[in-house]
């Protein structure tokens, strides 16, 4: 019986596998990055339906660790029209580790949006930290630069990173991909926070990216005991090209009483 193939040493896997999750696309604690999961969700229902990415909505229900097996599956239910929409499962080795629903069609046009925030460019803003130490996990694909953020705001808090993938990928993949930046701020404006889980997460797409740089404007919804959500906004060459959300489950340090 043939090995697995590796991933990401070989493209980013389509439908069917095995496929073995490399380190390389993995977050700090070892489990794949859920940028990742919504790129493998775009990536399946563009390959079945031969459209773009309109919308995805995902449910994560397991992590799948570095090292482990995934398979993909992906199927319309009914006969596509101008619009399709699938059904996406990965399995990890412990079961089912997430699934979504996804609709494709013909690409988006230019949508009347808020322009872009005015910031520096990508070569002269400092990269953004990583919990597991720069050129390690998530970091090896995703370049991502800090233009402006304000983390001690609490549920106020903010961010505007600029973000690439480093290896070649669809548009609207790469799209989902650097959408998964909640996590981020969360971190980052939550000083008891130490962990979380991402639920849910929704990407919706306006256009496709024309440059390798995607602006990200990343904002908090609401945030309570044990749960947190985001937003984010995403564009490129000034125009706004998808909007994102996540739901994260937070886990936090108890205050001595």
């Amino acid at each position: 019986m043939a090995e697995p193939a590796a991933w990401p040493a070989v493209p980013l896997p389509r439908e069917g596998g095995p496929y073995v999750v490399g380190a390389e696309v993995t977050n700090a604690i070892g489990v794949l990055f859920g940028g990742w999961n919504l790129g493998l969700a775009v990536q399946a229902a563009t390959d079945l339906t031969g459209g773009r990415l309109r919308d995805l909505s995902l449910s994560h229900l397991r992590p799948v660790r570095a090292g482990s097996e995934l398979l993909l599956s992906a199927r319309s239910p009914a006969p596509a029209g101008s619009l399709a929409h699938v059904g996406i499962e990965g399995r990890g080795d412990d079961g089912v580790a997430f699934s979504a629903l996804a609709v494709t069609g013909p690409p988006a046009g230019s949508p009347d949006g808020p322009p872009a925030p005015d910031v520096a460019a990508p070569e002269d803003c400092p990269p953004r930290a990583y919990a597991a130490g720069p050129g390690t996990g998530s970091s090896v694909l995703l370049d991502v630069r800090v233009a402006e953020e304000r983390v001690d705001l609490g549920v106020a808090s903010w961010a505007r990173l600029w973000a690439r993938v480093r290896c070649p990928v669809a548009d609207d993949v790469r799209l989902a991909v650097v959408s998964d930046h909640v996590p981020y701020l969360l971190r980052c404006a939550l000083p008891r926070l130490t962990g979380m889980a991402t639920v849910a997460a929704t990407v919706r797409a306006f256009g496709l990216p024309v440059g390798e740089w995607v602006l990200l404007g990343v904002s908090l919804v609401a945030v309570d005991e044990r749960m947190g959500v985001g937003r984010v906004s995403m564009w490129s060459d000034g125009r706004l090209v998808g909007v994102a959300e996540q739901t994260g489950r937070l886990f936090t340090r108890r205050l001595a009483s």
